[in-house]
């Protein structure tokens, strides 16, 4: 087990406390300077006309994303999901409870779905170049469908990210979505709250994933969550170390496919060969959340 001490516990307190304070989230004080030096945090008031999806992904944390994807490409991407996703040779249960699977992802698809790259359009990078004031690449790519998961286990388990939380990653990071399957609100739709009120629960008291010290009234406030619905090819952006947000609870019967991408910022203007430097997600080589 790994230890740490005294002086880095403090540290850590610290930088939490003081992350929370002039930030409102819980990434980390240090983080939140470094990442604000590579994105654009404020923007002009005209931007809100002249680019609403930018505007919103820097103001809020997240934003519907207008791609353009032709229909025969969404399919394309469809079908050949369908093929890897139920096949234990080329995907893996992530998350179990009592032998049944409730999230799954594809292994490896940098190598047997290349397809996804035809997702990052010119579109797609057009808009990263704006939102970042530095270079960008794209870090990892995630393939996962999401499954019901009965009430009194989702009450008391967390099996694919669906309690309200923060991604302790670089405030630079953002991630873009893609469903590969039409989104209800009963499919378990990518749920967010917007900077603003995060700042708002985290002043109030907000606690962690695990207990959030808040009443579920307060967090689930229908007046400030927004669930990010549409059909196969809806896409958005997101700034999951600046808002809080949780995956969706699929109803009996129902799931949630989709394609992640992760973007940092990088020293190096990304080239058209992108895809070779995608790196594995840890999920690939870790079953994170087997349980009994």
């Amino acid at each position: 087990m790994k230890r740490h001490s005294k002086s880095t516990i403090l540290f850590n307190k610290i930088d939490s406390k003081l992350s929370k304070t002039f930030y409102g989230n819980k990434t980390g004080f240090m983080k939140n300077i470094r990442g604000r030096q590579k994105i654009f945090t404020s923007l002009d008031e005209d931007v809100r006309n002249t680019n609403p999806e930018l505007y919103h992904t820097v103001i809020d944390g997240f934003s519907k994303f207008d791609n353009g994807y032709d229909v025969s490409l969404i399919k394309e991407i469809q079908n050949k999901f369908q093929n890897l996703i139920e096949d234990e040779k080329y995907s893996k249960p992530i998350s179990q409870f009592n032998d049944k699977t409730y999230l799954r992802m594809i292994n490896q698809p940098l190598k047997v779905f290349p397809e996804v790259s035809k997702l990052i359009t010119d579109n797609v990078l057009s808009f990263l170049k704006k939102y970042y004031k530095s270079n960008f690449t794209i870090s990892h790519i995630q393939c996962h469908r999401n499954y019901f998961v009965p009430e009194n286990i989702r009450k008391e388990h967390e099996m694919f990210s669906n309690f309200w939380h923060f991604d302790l990653d670089p405030v630079s990071q953002i991630k873009y979505f893609v469903y590969i399957s039409d989104v209800t609100e009963n499919d378990g739709p990518f749920t967010v709250q917007s900077i603003s009120r995060t700042k708002e629960l985290i002043g109030k008291g907000f606690g962690n994933r695990s207990d959030y010290n808040l009443p579920s009234a307060m967090m689930e406030d229908p007046t400030h969550v927004n669930k990010m619905t549409g059909p196969a090819g809806t896409s958005f952006f997101g700034r999951p170390s600046a808002c809080i947000h949780r995956a969706g609870d699929p109803q009996e019967n129902h799931h949630r496919d989709a394609i992640t991408f992760t973007i940092d910022s990088s020293d190096n203007e990304i080239q058209n060969n992108w895809m070779e430097h995608v790196r594995p997600h840890h999920s690939e080589n870790s079953d994170y959340n087997i349980q009994k």
